[in-house]
This record gives C-alpha cells, structure tokens and sequence, in this order.
C-alpha cells in the first residue's frame, strides 16, 4: 500500500537525542579487521525500557551517513520513544567504507543481530522478536538485513555467535538506496540532485572501493557485461549490496518512507524497492511525504513507523494456508516448511520468531491451534 502525508510539523532531526542514556554502554561485540590491515573495535549500546516485568522486543537502529560517516552513539528521539512502548533499542557500530569497503557494512550489522540473540538473557530482550529501523545508509542496510538471511556473502563472520540467526521479523527503511548502480537514473528533475552519484566521489563508488581516477558507478553501469577485470567481480559486488537482489515472499514486513522533494537518494530507490517487495507479496507499506527532503519528517510520520513496529511484534497469524481457518493443516503446513517444503505458504515459516524454522515453530502453532496463546 502506498501513502502520501504532508510534510508539515515538528521537525525531530537525525542526529537528535533524547536525554535517556543507554543501560547497557559500549558493549563490546568483537573486532573485525579494516583493509589497511588494522582493526576495528564493534560495540553496541542497548537501551532497554524501566521497570519491564520480562523480555522485551527490541529495534535495532542503524545509523546513516553515506556509509563513511555517523555514529552509533547518536539515536534519534523518535527511536528512543519506543522504550516508552516496552520496547528496547540498540545501536551498534559497523565499519565505514574508509575502514573497509562492502560487504564489511552489512557483515557488522548482521553480527550485531547475532549478538543481541546471543545475550537475550543479558539484555532482558526477546530473541524472537528482533525488528530493525534505520535512514538512508542505515536504511540500505537494514533494508539488506531484512532481504538476505541466508545469503552466505552476505552474513560474515563479525562477532560470532555463527549459531544464532541474522533474522529480523520487521523492517523501516526511511529513504535507504536499493539499486546503487541505477541511483544517478533515477533522478528527476524537480527536485534534481545535490550528488552526481556516478562520480567516483560519490558514496556509493566509495562503499564498492571503486573510487579512483576514471572509476565510479558510472564508469561500471557502463560495463556491466564487459568480461575483463575488475568488471565482473565489481558487478556482482554491487548486485550482493542491493537489498531488491535478495527479496523472497518469506522476507519480514517493511515500511519504506521516502520524501518527495529529497535530493541526497532519489525517490525513485524507494520505488524500486516497495515494486520488488510488492512483486514477491511481502507484506509492505510504503509512505511518500510530500515535500519532505532527506528526512524532515512530521511526527505524524515518526508515529506511523512506531506503530508499524509494535504492530509487528504483537502480531499472530497462524492461518499459513490461507484458508480462513487455523487449524490442523496449518501445523502440516509448518511441518512441511520444516522439511524443505514451504510451497503451501508464502509467509515466513518462522512462527515462533526466534530466528529459525524448525521444530519449535510446528509446536508453537499446534499450541494456537489447540487454543494456546501465540508466541
């Protein structure tokens, strides 16, 4: 579903905080090694909501900055508001593209997922409802979290945990590029572009490490079939780093959010990626803000992307046949997905939200079905 809302209203800029303080600081997640051959240090910061009586869901926010630059100690107000919800939030570090050009981004990003499921206990979070949220390059990349679980290049190593899923059950992309080798078509004018994003300047010729003199995305849009090196490697580098690459029918619920009038990541991006989760059947929604720019957003807006979030992690719907009933076939349908099978849905089979599907899941619908409460 596409939604236009204005853009007027209070403005709540990127880089404003509230005053809460994280309750877990500078937790150390690994290190991870930088092209120069030094390293990095990866850390998250959690903060979870006062007084919760158990484990609560948790967003994981993910900062922009072209990819090269921004900070994971800055959450937005807007973010933070949702430990007023119940809900928790986390912010992690994640190389930038001077320190280590992709896949090292979303390698970080899926470590710190890992993590989170890893310390549940520690963090007193739900590991099975794990939601991500972030703003233009933080929007790419958990647009890529949310499209490619199990995509072997693009789930890295970085710190651990290589037993706990990646999985997220929900996703906000707000204005997130998802087509880097066409961002430069898709501007149109108005609003036109502050970027030239073929240049070799350009942050996304940057995150692919194809930056030099006589490189960028446009020299490599331009060779996308030419067989001699680097081309190949280059195209298939670029192709990994689209979230719309990897989208599936059983791919997490998103809310796409684009301003009309933005002049950093064309709307057009966003178009692309709510056509290709429209084309798989993912449950999606997408907001156009009329005259917003690179953020700017009304709290209106802000508020629609909270309660998308909360709506996702109370959620249940156990009728995987689609029949209208839930009942038996849909603990046969679960099992089925456990064995290989899931042509009889196309939802995600993970009913239990912990991050796999198996036996856990049929149990956990068999309970629903025999009049249990859901997961």
């Amino acid at each position: 579903m596409v939604r236009r809302m204005p853009a007027a209203g209070v403005w709540v800029g990127l880089a404003a905080c509230c005053h809460a303080q994280p309750t877990f600081n500078d937790v150390v997640i690994g290190a991870v090694p930088r092209d120069d051959g030094g390293t990095v240090t990866l850390m998250i910061d959690v903060y979870t909501p006062a007084g919760a009586p158990g484990p609560t869901p948790v967003v994981l926010w993910v900062h922009g900055g072209g990819w090269q630059g921004g900070t994971y100690n800055q959450v937005p107000t807007f973010v933070l508001e949702l430990l007023g919800e119940g809900v928790a939030v986390a912010s992690a570090r994640y190389r930038l593209s001077g320190e280590a050009i992709f896949p090292a981004q979303i390698h970080d990003v899926k470590g710190a997922v890992r993590f989170l499921r890893a310390r549940a206990g520690q963090f007193n979070i739900d590991p099975a409802r794990i939601a991500c949220w972030g703003s233009s390059a933080g929007g790419h990349l958990v647009s890529l979290l949310g499209t490619s679980a199990g995509v072997a290049a693009a789930e890295g190593t970085s710190g651990g945990n290589a037993s706990h899923s990646s999985g997220v059950m929900a996703v906000v992309d707000y204005y997130g590029p998802s087509d880097l080798i066409n961002m430069q078509l898709d501007v149109r004018t108005p609003p036109g572009s502050a970027i030239n994003h073929d240049a070799p300047t350009s942050a996304e010729s940057r995150l692919l490490g194809f930056d030099g003199a006589g490189e960028g995305i446009g020299v490599l849009r331009a060779n996308l079939t030419n067989p001699n090196p680097p081309f190949p490697a280059l195209v298939a580098l670029a192709t990994l780093c689209n979230p719309i690459t990897h989208v599936t029918p059983d791919d997490p619920a998103f809310l796409v959010v684009h301003g009309t009038a933005d002049t950093t990541v064309p709307i057009g991006q966003s178009e692309r990626m709510a056509g290709a989760l429209s084309a798989a059947g993912v449950a999606h929604e997408f907001i156009q803000v009329a005259g917003a720019g690179h953020g700017g957003f009304s709290l209106s807006v802000h508020e629609s992307a909270r309660a998308f979030l909360i709506a996702q992690f109370t959620r249940c719907d156990a009728d995987y046949t689609g029949d209208g009933n839930v009942d038996q076939d849909d603990v046969a349908c679960i099992a089925q997905a456990v064995a290989g099978d899931t042509s009889c849905t196309a939802r995600d089979p993970d009913f239990s939200r912990d991050g796999n599907v198996d036996q856990n899941d049929i149990e956990a619908i068999a309970q629903v079905v025999a009049g249990g409460a859901c997961p």
